[in-house]
């Protein structure tokens, strides 16, 4: 009876572990960044272009590059690219 009680109690430890597995890599998948590109973005700058307006880009605010800021047509802000 006591082997059944921790052969028991050890399947819902490995099950609890592995439920607690599955949970960690759900959150991470979270923060994938999709390659898509961002119909709302007009122009871009970034620090190695200086004040240049790149237009014609296919970015988003998770593709752009650290420090690159990205523009609406209007002029408004949308992001700054941040490192992952």
């Amino acid at each position: 009876m006591a082997f059944c009680k921790v052969g028991i109690l050890s399947l819902l430890l490995l099950s609890g572990i592995f439920l607690l597995g599955i949970e960690v890599e759900y959150g991470n998948a979270q923060k994938m960044c999709l390659q898509v590109c961002d119909p709302e973005v007009a122009y871009m700058t970034c620090p190695s272009s200086g004040d240049e307006k790149i237009s014609d880009v296919c970015v988003n605010c998770c593709t752009a590059a650290v420090g690159c800021k990205l523009f609406r047509s209007d002029g408004s802000l949308i992001c700054t690219g941040t490192p992952e």
